[in-house]
């Protein structure tokens, strides 16, 4: 892990924290949300939010509960709940098509479990099931246009 952490810092990523984390818009306009991939990897998950059109502003907490827009709660695997909110931003065609998985089940060492649980008015907000609360990091990259979130093991 030590490893880990002084490459990350060679990189200039950044550290591993369980504090909450927000990146700006980049780009104007709404992004697309297109695909959402997915890697377990030593020391670290990795869960990778790929857009189009724009970049959306994130912002990423541990919380109790996510809520769906109904006012349900989102069941998740894990026993820690990430939540991440993208705006502006949406997952779906102009005809209603969904362009992002409402599931992904990797069943990696902390990321159990993600959930699309909002896509709606320029919001989408993706559920996240940790296994416990475990230091996470968000960054970008470009070219492809990425959002990516790293939970710790």
């Amino acid at each position: 892990m030590v490893f880990l952490l002084w490459a990350g810092g060679a990189l200039g990523l950044p550290p591993f924290t369980s504090a909450p984390k927000s990146l700006p818009a980049a780009g104007h306009g709404q992004a697309e949300l297109f695909a959402l991939d997915v890697g377990c990897h030593a020391g670290f998950d990795r869960l990778v939010v790929r857009s189009r059109f724009a970049t959306p502003a994130v912002s990423v907490r541990y919380v109790r509960e996510i809520d769906q827009p109904s006012g349900l709660p989102v069941s998740l695997q894990g026993t820690a709940r990430l939540r991440a909110d993208l705006r502006p931003a949406r997952g779906h065609t102009a005809a209603g098509g969904s362009l992002i998985p409402a599931v992904l089940n990797p069943h990696c060492p902390s990321l159990r479990q993600v959930k699309r649980a909002e896509d709606f008015e320029g919001v989408v907000v993706l559920a996240l099931g940790i296994r416990g609360v475990k230091p996470f990091r968000v960054f970008r990259l470009a070219a492809p246009t990425r959002i990516v979130i790293d939970i710790g093991h």
